[in-house]
């Protein structure tokens, strides 16, 4: 936890929160891989320290494939150290690869995962900047593959009181671009109360 304060003070734009998923939030996250069958692949943007990213490796089996993209070099090192090196000294088969970079700058191959989880705090971003994000996890997603994402609930309306105006733009344009994600992915929400803030996890099925 201390950790994970150090690094997200530090990088407040990219990181989002002060404070880690909760194993709730996290486990509703990782649904759509908590259920699917083996041999899977999956890909996880923006793990953090790793709250869903353990909820994830509980599920692997033989076969599986699980991609691993975060940004942060501080964050890679915090997952290497603490949950990925333990975790291949139980010598499991499955494969997991850990990529310190961006999701646009990440060679993966299109349209081979069963299922894309997010941890990226779009409200921080420009609205450029998200759908280049949300086209790249679709893309990468097989067809009938299911991304998920989260914000926390009421996010915007609140932040929307304490920006300029460009900034409020910012934030409609983003909503515009979620609302039609929703309405061609058959999108659903479910609202995590338990975790600080509460937070709505939003699940986009692919095509």
């Amino acid at each position: 936890m201390i950790q994970f304060f150090s690094i997200a003070f530090r990088n407040m734009k990219t990181v989002g929160t002060i404070c880690p998923s909760s194993p709730m939030l996290s486990r509703e996250l990782a649904e759509a891989v908590i259920e699917a069958r083996s041999p899977k692949r999956v890909l996880e943007v923006g793990p953090g320290t790793g709250p869903v990213t353990k909820e994830i490796l509980k599920t692997l089996r033989a076969g599986d494939v699980f991609d691993i993209v975060e940004l942060s070099t501080e964050f890679c090192q915090d997952l290497d150290s603490k949950l990925l090196d333990p975790w291949r000294r139980q010598g499991s088969p499955a494969r997991v690869t850990l990529h310190n970079a961006a999701i646009q700058d990440v060679e993966l191959e299109a349209g081979s995962y069963d299922c894309v989880v997010c941890g990226l705090p779009f409200n921080n971003f420009e609205h450029e900047l998200v759908e280049v994000i949300m086209h790249r996890m679709l893309e990468l997603l097989r067809p009938g593959g299911e991304l998920s994402y989260f914000c926390y609930f009421g996010a915007k309306t609140m932040k929307s009181t304490v920006l300029d105006e460009r900034g409020r733009d910012n934030l409609r344009a983003i909503q515009r671009l979620e609302d039609e994600l929703h309405l061609s992915h058959s999108g659903t929400r479910k609202v995590v109360l338990a975790n600080i803030p509460p937070a709505e996890v939003r699940r986009l099925r692919k095509p």
